[in-house]
């Protein structure tokens, strides 16, 4: 199953947010261990960066990406993608770049929590980190 995993769930792993932090930890072990193909978008790493570096530091901010990268593939965006995304009947660009990106691999699904994002029209479902970790079982 390809799976491209949102911002929010790797931000819940990494730093973690109770509320969130075992679902969102299994689906990274779940990629860890090949059970799901992860996928993040390139235009993810800066902002998932940016909130680990306020966190922990730039140094340790950057080890925690360098692991990342080493779960999860990168979708690279092309020029094509953002002009797509803003093409999308979506009101967060971010979505929309990332809902292309998911189309571009040919993903299954993506995971997130954003509520706006799970309701949004999109070409790619997206669905919570519980509906997936049901799904996986």
């Amino acid at each position: 199953m390809r799976v491209v995993v949102d911002n929010n769930v790797v931000v819940d792993a990494l730093k973690p947010n109770p509320k969130f932090a075992v679902e969102a930890q299994e689906i990274l072990r779940l990629a860890s261990a090949k059970a799901i193909d992860g996928f993040i978008s390139a235009n993810s790493l800066t902002d998932i960066f940016y909130v680990l570096r306020k966190e922990h530091g730039a140094g340790k901010a950057k080890a925690m990406i360098q692991k990342l990268l080493l779960l999860l593939d990168i979708i690279g965006n092309e020029p094509a993608d953002c002009v797509d995304a803003l093409e999308r009947p979506m009101n967060d660009f971010e979505d929309a770049l990332i809902d292309v990106c998911a189309k571009k691999i040919g993903a299954d699904c993506v995971v997130s929590r954003d509520e706006a994002f799970i309701k949004a029209v999109k070409e790619i479902d997206v669905i919570t980190p519980n509906q997936l970790l049901a799904k996986i079982r």
